[in-house]
């Protein structure tokens, strides 16, 4: 039976998560973040934009990609069962067909440390994320859009934020605050999305490093999905 990565061992969840936002700033930290202020690596990835976005485009040709919920039916049922994700990278463990579908993608999680997971997002015309927020605080989420439609642009609400994705173009969320997710245009929203340990003190980040770690063993239930959704 599959479980959730993101619901596991509450009580000490709690307290880390605690200790992690007690670093960021609180409950003053900040929503919406410039990528270059807390994950400059990601500039290396932005520089082959061209050569992401023709992986991305041709991996939603060949593959029919999987709902959240085929990896995740815990979280899914309080988020959304029709979002759809393919995972090249999660908490270490490389997914072997993203050496061939996103091999930029892929290249980059595995050669920069502080990342944790790496993967493409999907929200088809008229879905919605309804109001959430990550259970935990040990990451930061970089997004960069692929394919946005631009008659009535999907966009994101962040606490009392809003961001509004363009082609091209990347941010960096704190998902441990509450937010939700509209697309109310009649395209697909497509980006990238990479999963990074929130920059703290030492102590912090080696908790959260030890609790990441933990979580590797969930690794397999997020990869190995994409194996079996091949179009033909």
């Amino acid at each position: 039976m599959k479980t959730s990565p993101y619901l596991n061992s509450p009580r000490l969840r709690t307290l880390a998560n605690w200790i992690f936002l007690r670093k960021s700033g609180g409950a003053n930290r900040r929503r919406i973040i410039p990528s270059d202020a807390v994950f400059p690596e990601v500039w290396e990835l932005e520089r082959k934009f061209p050569e992401l976005k023709a992986e991305v485009d041709a991996l939603l040709k060949s593959r029919s990609i999987p709902t959240y919920d085929t990896f995740d039916p815990q979280r899914a049922s309080e988020v959304s069962d029709e979002w759809r994700l393919y995972y090249a990278y999660m908490f270490g463990k490389t997914n072997q067909l993203a050496k061939k579908d996103l091999p930029t993608l892929l290249s980059f999680a595995q050669s920069t440390p502080n990342v944790v997971n790496a993967f493409v997002s999907i929200l088809e015309p008229g879905v919605t994320l309804p109001s959430h927020q990550d259970p935990y605080a040990g990451i930061l989420r970089y997004h960069l859009g692929i394919q946005v439609p631009t008659d009535n642009p999907p966009r994101i609400r962040l606490a009392d934020e809003f961001y509004q994705w363009k082609e091209g173009e990347g941010t960096v969320l704190d998902v441990s605050l509450e937010h939700e997710v509209v697309n109310e245009s009649a395209q697909a929203r497509v980006i990238v999305i990479i999963d990074f340990r929130r920059p703290m003190g030492p102590l912090a980040s080696a908790l959260n490093r030890y609790l990441l770690w933990q979580k590797r063993k969930f690794a397999p239930q997020f990869v190995e999905a994409a194996k079996y959704d091949v179009m033909h």
